[in-house]
């Protein structure tokens, strides 16, 4: 990646980086600070070939529609566990509905924002203090089952039939 910062942009990320190496080494965090005066250096000097240290950090930006996905499939889920409360001696268990959330390793990007919202916004409290690391894809299904839900009309009080029809 071909990086250019003008030297106001240099100035102001190396004073961004000397305070946090300083603010580091009063919680006595050396690697930190070094970690930072490493990062503060590049931008000073100018160092171009090395502006990918300073922005490997940061992590691409996450698509709208991708957001939108991860919203759409929790107020799903969120509809699923609301309606299942509501049940009397339901037939399916409530291991059978859990929320599964994304794969840590194909969809971490979704996982990561799953997290986010849930732990970070205060969204869906319903899932907090899941991992949301399905450790298997779960975008393929989560859109059948978006799909159907959205042919539904969003349903916001679901029969125990319709909560196993979209958990197929």
């Amino acid at each position: 990646m071909d990086i250019t910062l003008t030297p106001y942009q240099r100035l102001n990320l190396y004073n961004q980086y000397t305070i946090l190496e300083q603010l580091s080494l009063i919680q006595d965090n050396e690697s930190e600070a070094k970690f930072y005066a490493k990062l503060a250096k590049i931008a000073f000097e100018g160092y171009s070939h090395d502006y990918y240290e300073i922005t490997d950090i940061i992590q691409e930006e996450l698509p709208f529609a991708t957001a939108s996905f991860v919203w759409d499939v929790l107020d799903m889920y969120s509809e699923i566990y609301t309606s299942y409360n509501k049940i009397e001696n339901p037939i399916i268990s409530f291991e059978s509905i859990k929320f599964r959330g994304f794969d840590g390793n194909n969809e971490a990007d979704l996982m990561a924002y799953c997290g986010f919202i849930v732990n970070d916004l205060g969204r869906y409290t319903e899932f907090k203090g899941g991992d949301f690391n399905s450790h298997a894809p779960r975008v393929h299904k989560y859109s059948e089952m978006l799909q159907k839900w959205n042919e539904w009309g969003k349903p916001y009080n679901m029969s125990e039939e319709q909560i196993n029809s979209l958990l197929k």
